[in-house]
């Protein structure tokens, strides 16, 4: 391989990509793509998606509220998420409290944080796949019966 294309991206291997800018939140917002979000606010936080191009990214990393739910929404009821989210139960370690969950791509457009079995808190990464669906990975801690945080 050239050397000028095998040394291109050496330096930057296993860092942030430079296009994503970390921003705290401490009240509900709309996101924007290219944004980490650190969601420090307590009594649950409304996120609000913009509408997906196809390569849009967002993340959003939830600290644990301690009332109220904390929610990801898309923009309009025709955009839809596919995905999955991975539920780690932060009461009981074993192998039967870790539960997956898959968007059902059909309806689901809200993703929700209600401070036990859907989520405690955790990180949502949204890719942008169409103009009218958001691809997911979500890493949840909840506190319970794990369920679907997708609805």
């Amino acid at each position: 391989m050239r050397s000028d294309v095998l040394n291109s991206s050496s330096n930057s291997y296993g860092q942030v990509p430079s296009y994503l800018k970390t921003t705290a939140k401490t009240a509900d917002f709309t996101a924007a793509s290219g944004h980490v979000y650190v969601v420090t606010k307590l009594d649950g936080c409304a996120v609000t998606l913009p509408v997906p191009k196809v390569g849009d990214v967002i993340k959003v990393i939830f600290d644990g509220a301690t009332s109220n739910s904390h929610t990801i929404t898309s923009d309009a009821s025709t955009t839809l998420f596919e995905g999955w989210a991975s539920m780690s139960d932060t009461a009981d370690q074993t192998a039967a409290a870790m539960e997956n969950f898959v968007a059902d791509e059909t309806n689901d457009r809200i993703i929700t944080l209600n401070r036990t079995t859907t989520g405690l808190s955790g990180k949502v990464t949204l890719v942008g796949v169409a103009n009218n669906r958001w691809y997911v990975e979500a890493e949840l801690q909840s506190n319970g019966d794990a369920a679907t945080p997708f609805s």
